[in-house]
């Protein structure tokens, strides 16, 4: 899952306090289990949603979709509670009323990722079509690698300009065998003369 879809979902337990006197771990393990498996609410998500319904991370994730869930668990009456349960739950049903526009910004990112990865590839194929601003030491390095090899020092024209990949040794990034691991730069000089990118 891309970062920046990430960066749009909460932590799964902090939705599931959203909901007044719940036990939060069995609601947090259920709402897993319905978002996997579609018990006990008989829900089927595609693979996609079933991702941005409950993400495992180090901290694992949710978004409107599993707030929506959260929702269908808590009035079917699923969910154990310390106290009766409430009429209505605002703060997880405003949250869980934003599923659309979660939906269209995870959409414009899909969008402008499949974007920057197709033009990625139409400069790897054409290291000439690039434009000077979309110079960067990593699209240089990866042109240069294509080209050249991963482990050469090498220079190339990329968006009319001569860029330039050093292997460098390392003294700080040595194994503990004492080999040192090179270090990568890659750099290049603007129109106006400048250098640009990684510093040696």
């Amino acid at each position: 899952m891309l970062w920046d879809v990430r960066a749009l979902m909460k932590p799964v337990l902090s939705v599931v306090d959203m909901i007044p006197d719940v036990h939060r771990t069995p609601a947090a393990a259920l709402l897993r289990r319905t978002v996997l498996e579609g018990r006990p609410l008989n829900v089927r998500l595609s693979p996609e949603d079933k991702d941005l319904a409950f993400h495992e991370a180090t901290v694992n994730l949710t978004s409107p979709i599993g707030a929506r869930l959260l929702l269908g668990l808590y009035k079917g009456g699923h969910l154990k509670l310390k106290k009766p349960p409430r009429k209505s739950l605002p703060t997880l049903e405003a949250y869980a009323a934003t599923e659309p526009e979660f939906r269209a910004k995870v959409t414009a990112l899909l969008e402008a990722e499949d974007a920057r990865r197709a033009r990625l590839s139409e400069i790897m194929a054409d290291p000439a079509s690039a434009r000077p601003d979309e110079l960067t030491p990593r699209l240089i390095d990866r042109v240069l690698s294509r080209a050249f090899g991963h482990h050469a020092s090498s220079e190339m024209e990329i968006a009319g300009l001569l860029c330039h990949r050093d292997i460098l040794a390392d003294p700080e990034a040595a194994d503990p065998s004492g080999r040192q691991e090179p270090r990568v730069i890659c750099w290049w000089t603007d129109a106006e003369g400048n250098r640009q990118g990684d510093r040696p």
